[in-house]
């Protein structure tokens, strides 16, 4: 399977790595703005601009989301099955094109950590049967979890993934700068942090809560306000009565 990629982010370069050590998946053009690619070492053929001349069964536009209107405008005259990689971008946004679609991986990338395609799950979607199956085809190479879903589940799921991830990861970096400022080793906490996550993957989240905000602790609320930054305090007033509200109401 003959596929051209646009893009040169963290997921753009994660997907090149997969595709370059999958068997049956041959990445024949690499799109981006810059003149040279950023890894030099890879022998993938290189352009500024999608190449019309060049046979490929899936187009991958793996760029930020508000570019994706604009680049599917320039690809508009292709015939090949052109997808996006968006969580919540409308597959109407590649339009004109006459085959769409979308190949959505749920993960959070980073160019420089590695990453284990086969647990990551992808979200596939498309208005032809004939593309969901290449598409699933191709989704399936690189991973063991592939999905068809709607519009409408890719934007609720990509909204629950911020929550899960996004969230999460800024909580945990205002718990680095709190140890940080009393002088603790923030390793105190990966036990506690570890033990979380790995209650939720087989219990009910809200089911878990506990603390003091859930039991509406206001002395132990006013002690741990009283060692905050004015925005952490907001962030920790907000989610507190967010808590409260989910378990008294």
């Amino acid at each position: 399977m003959r596929i051209a990629l646009i893009g040169t982010g963290n997921l753009a370069l994660h997907l090149v790595n997969a595709f370059e050590t999958c068997n049956t998946t041959q990445l024949v053009q690499w799109i981006g703005r810059k003149k040279t690619p950023p890894k030099q070492n890879l022998n993938i053929p290189y352009y500024t601009e999608y190449q019309q001349s060049i046979d490929v069964d899936l187009c991958l536009i793996a760029i930020t989301d508000d570019a994706i209107s604009y680049v599917a405008e320039q690809l508009k005259k292709t015939d090949v099955l052109v997808a996006h990689t968006a969580g919540a971008v409308s597959m109407d946004q590649l339009n004109p094109i006459k085959h769409i679609g979308v190949f959505y991986p749920l993960q959070s990338f980073k160019s420089t950590i590695p990453t284990n395609w086969s647990n990551i799950p992808i979200c596939i979607e498309a208005k032809h049967k004939k593309d969901i199956k290449l598409l699933e085809k191709i989704a399936s190479q690189l991973s063991e979890s592939v999905h068809q879903i709607s519009e409408s589940q890719r934007l609720q799921l990509h909204t629950a993934a911020v929550f899960a991830n996004n969230f999460c990861n800024h909580l945990i970096g205002v718990s680095q700068s709190i140890t940080a400022k009393a002088a603790l080793p923030f390793s105190v906490l990966q036990p506690l942090i570890r033990e979380t996550f790995e209650r939720s993957f087989s219990n009910q989240a809200t089911a878990l809560q506990t603390g003091p905000a859930k039991r509406n602790d206001a002395i132990t609320q006013k002690k741990h306000l009283s060692v905050l930054s004015e925005e952490d305090a907001k962030l920790y007033r907000i989610l507190s009565q967010s808590i409260f509200n989910t378990h008294n109401t």
